[in-house]
């Protein structure tokens, strides 16, 4: 008798372990990022593209994000002129392409967010003087409709913040800066203000698990470039942003701009430059991050995509195409890239493949958008096709 008993309790205290392990074990977890999403101004729902942007958006819903991250560039934004009245106008577009892009979101019951990009404050470059001026209008804009966190530094409200889920802290910083470069009275980078706060959001979640960093320009170059001006942190990896990521152990900054894929590891952190230009390139991709308590896997996927027909109506004179086709809807999208983050190991990221390999780690390649082709000798209007695996 004694024995049976011994034998039940030994049985109900293993189910007990079982359960509790079962209930302390983290559950994994996704979130997705996609920048330069949409980059265009698009009303919803917009005839000619909306059955491929519901394709798009369907497959992200499918990874169950917990949210979308969107590294800058939602709307063309070339909302001001010297001969209008820039901030009226500037507030008249953005509430009709944000409610717009709002809109397309909330559809799909996809949270999101978004970091500052160039051309929600106008697009590049910002050298004239009334151009200038109607920057703090661009930002209040973003501001307004976006409704990121107010957590940031003082003269950066919701376009610098930071939030923390599920153990992970994440922090989107507003690389456009006051400041002289090429572009004119913008520096891209982070510095002063923003870099002490930055610093002070590590220091007070020291215990975060992960440390994801979120802006819209590459820092560590080159990088592949396919219809872009490729705006970039120009100090790279002596920037001061990229020291205090490498100070505080960050694990991946995630940028846009560039619209084509470039991963590129440095002092531990992961730097992936992704994101399409729908209406303009052939190709799109998104990134795909599943959390666990020991390792991050890291995957892009990209669809192939035909522009076609006019040019369809923007403020100004860049226009992309006024019809979006998915190729072959049947395949959809598929991985092109792989990745593992791992703590206890001799190397951080393991099982590269695709451009997560090191000979993808740079590249000079550069591409213009499909309408380009033929109009001179030499254009080149696709860029080379990686695929994982290979």
């Amino acid at each position: 008798m004694y024995s049976i008993i011994k034998h039940f309790w030994f049985v109900i205290i293993c189910l007990s372990l079982c359960t509790c392990s079962s209930e302390t074990a983290p559950k994994a977890w996704t979130f997705v990022s996609m920048p330069d999403f949409l980059n265009v101004d698009c009303d919803y729902p917009q005839i000619g593209w909306e059955e491929s942007l519901e394709y798009i958006l369907t497959a992200v819903k499918k990874e169950d994000p917990d949210f979308l991250m969107v590294p800058g560039d939602l709307v063309m934004g070339h909302w001001d002129d010297a001969s209008w009245n820039s901030q009226d106008t500037i507030e008249k577009y953005a509430d009709r392409y944000y409610s717009a892009w709002k809109s397309r979101m909330n559809r799909h019951e996809l949270a999101y967010y978004t970091a500052v990009g160039d051309h929600e404050l106008g697009d590049n470059p910002w050298r004239d003087t009334a151009k200038v001026a109607t920057i703090p209008f661009y930002r209040a804009a973003f501001r307004k409709h976006l409704q990121m966190p107010l957590n940031g530094p003082w003269h950066l409200p919701g376009t610098a913040f930071w939030w923390k889920h599920k153990g992970v802290l994440f922090i989107s910083v507003d690389v456009f800066e006051d400041g002289e470069s090429d572009q004119g009275a913008i520096k891209a980078g982070v510095s002063g203000k923003q870099l002490r706060w930055m610093e002070d959001i590590f220091l007070a979640n020291q215990d975060a698990k992960y440390r994801i960093v979120m802006g819209h320009t590459p820092i560590l170059g080159p990088v592949r470039k396919w219809s872009s001006s490729g705006l970039m942190i120009k100090e790279g990896r002596d920037a001061p942003l990229w020291q205090c990521m490498k100070k505080y152990n960050v694990d991946a900054y995630l940028c846009g701009e560039v619209h084509a894929i470039t991963c590129t590891e440095r002092d531990n952190i992961m730097q992936i430059a992704h994101g399409g230009l729908i209406g303009y390139n052939t190709r799109t991709n998104y990134l795909v991050v599943t959390v666990e308590a020991n390792r991050l896997t890291l995957e892009i996927k990209e669809i192939e995509l035909m522009p076609s027909g006019d040019h369809l109506w923007q403020t100004k004179n860049n226009r992309p195409l006024k019809r979006v086709d998915i190729v072959d809807p049947v395949k959809g999208f598929y991985t092109i890239a792989k990745a593992v983050l791992v703590r206890d190991g001799p190397e951080k990221f393991i099982d590269r493949i695709g451009y997560f390999k090191p000979e993808y780690e740079f590249s000079t390649d550069q591409a213009a958008p499909i309408f380009r082709k033929g109009s001179r000798p030499g254009i080149v209007t696709e860029l080379p096709k990686i695929i994982a695996g290979q």
